[in-house]
């Protein structure tokens, strides 16, 4: 089992960047970062309430987030660019499952300005790397939306294959969406 203190790198043709566990001290670029990208993000994410934003929900986050890795349930990650440290996005594995399953579940994303440029690709290997070497789980599973291409062709460039669609999986910026449910296995050949 990992702990709040795991990091992991990933390796772009732009520059590596590092993952690693929310802190406080990421409030205030991370604030900036979901703000200045609200439009580019909300078509792929649930809709956020009045306190999305605030410091008591940052907090409140970070004090699940500390329970989520304390009892091996799921691994939040903030994804920084290696050279300055500037964070660009987050990678997190979640609903972690062990017993006859040993899976998770995956979500990713990074700000329009980093888009296409490898980040959230080389986020996707580490966390994939991580949930299979040092988790010991056996499938990964993400959710996309059908018209999501970017996501569809990082996920096929990373080993996930499609599995099917799943009707209203995910209630995204305020209304049902269907979903396609890709997956990775540990005996799957590292992209």
């Amino acid at each position: 089992m990992a702990n709040i203190n795991s990091q992991l790198q990933g390796r772009t043709p732009r520059g590596n960047v590092i993952l690693r566990h929310p802190k406080w001290a990421d409030y205030d670029d991370w604030v900036e970062l979901r703000r200045s990208n609200k439009d580019f993000l909300s078509p792929w994410e649930p809709l956020w309430d009045d306190n999305h934003l605030t410091r008591p929900s940052y907090r409140a986050r970070l004090t699940r987030f500390k329970k989520m890795v304390a009892h091996d349930e799921g691994y939040p990650f903030h994804i920084f660019q290696e050279t300055d440290k500037k964070i660009i996005g987050a990678c997190n594995i979640t609903h972690i499952e062990r017993g006859i399953s040993q899976s998770a579940q995956l979500g990713y994303w990074v700000g329009e300005q980093y888009a296409r440029q490898g980040y959230a690709r080389a986020s996707v290997r580490a966390a994939c790397q991580f949930c299979f070497d040092e988790l010991g789980l056996h499938r990964i599973e993400a959710a996309v939306r059908p018209e999501n291409m970017p996501s569809i062709l990082l996920l096929e460039s990373q080993g996930f294959m499609r599995e099917g669609v799943s009707r209203g999986y995910l209630k995204i910026n305020g209304q049902w969406h269907d979903h396609v449910i890709y997956a990775r296995l540990a005996s799957d050949h590292y992209a």
